[in-house]
């Protein structure tokens, strides 16, 4: 999760430093996106392997 998230955000910094503009634009959508992706991922996961648990309990 941690690996997304700075790899996005590294990824807007990048995106901005080529691209300038006031705001970090880059920056900011990047990270949101990559948060966003992460948590994803996550909760996807988790459904997974609360899935998992319950065929094994029956």
């Amino acid at each position: 999760m941690i690996a997304i998230i700075v790899l996005g955000t590294y990824g807007g910094i990048k995106l901005d430093e080529n691209y300038p503009n006031d705001y970090h634009t880059f920056t900011l959508i990047c990270s949101l996106l990559s948060v966003a992706i992460a948590l994803y991922i996550v909760i996807k996961r988790a459904t997974n392997i609360s899935k998992k648990q319950d065929l094994s309990d029956e």
